[in-house]
């Protein structure tokens, strides 16, 4: 989409589908662009007497999630609060550089204030229903009727010394049909993941023509709220 990701239109889509996937999606394009994975990064708390261990390790994801949950606003402590790379940690060497906790507060903030904001999103915890493989199709080709869902194939790999590895090749509606069997909303990004027009291909000449992962990304947020209960 040509619009910012953070566009009031978007914001909206977000809300009509759960509360964990919303914070996925608004964390990893806030965090992402920073080098920063809210899933194995830590906002870890020390107790407060003198000399104390660090008491509480949570993911920023889990942090987030539990605000928004909450509909309350964080205030962080530099003193006893920090972000980290290793879980429990309070060591120089394993902080964030990069994003320090007032700006992590900040993300917080606007997170719970995008989400909670009338109209604010479904906190219920909503299960995804699916009945068949056919159902995701149908409302994939729904939203892109001017494309063959057939020829579109997700393909996952890692770069090693002498080329691409391939690690699994699903057409777009198998894989989002897998995640929604397993209540699961997958949200595409990062690399070693591409869109391509042939199975177990990686090479850049079968990259798919129109679309991207970001592409695939937009589609799931249109589609995920029918499949909602």
């Amino acid at each position: 989409m040509s619009d910012s990701f953070f566009s009031t239109s978007k914001i909206v889509l977000l809300k009509r589908i759960r509360a964990d996937f919303a914070v996925e999606v608004l964390l990893v394009e806030r965090l992402g662009k920073l080098g920063i994975n809210p899933f194995t990064t830590y906002l870890n708390t020390l107790g407060e007497s003198i000399d104390a261990d660090v008491i509480e390790s949570r993911t920023l994801f889990d942090e987030t999630l539990e605000w928004v949950e909450r509909e309350s606003l964080p205030t962080y402590v530099q003193v006893i609060n920090g972000i980290f790379k290793r879980r429990y940690s309070f060591e120089p060497e394993y902080q964030v550089k990069g994003l320090d906790l007032l700006e992590f507060e900040e993300i917080v903030m606007d997170t719970v204030r995008w989400l909670t904001d009338a109209p604010s999103i479904n906190l219920s915890k909503r299960s995804v229903k699916v009945s068949g493989i056919e159902q995701v199709h149908a409302a994939l080709k729904y939203q892109i009727p001017e494309i063959n869902i057939d020829n579109v194939y997700l393909t996952s790999f890692v770069t090693e010394s002498d080329g691409r590895k391939i690690l699994q090749s699903r057409s777009l509606a198998e894989d989002i049909f897998a995640h929604f069997q397993h209540d699961e909303i997958p949200y595409y990004h990062g690399e070693g993941l591409g869109v391509y027009s042939i199975a177990y291909s990686s090479r850049e000449s079968d990259l798919h023509p129109q679309l991207t992962i970001k592409d695939i990304s937009d589609l799931v947020i249109e589609i995920a709220p029918d499949f909602l209960i």
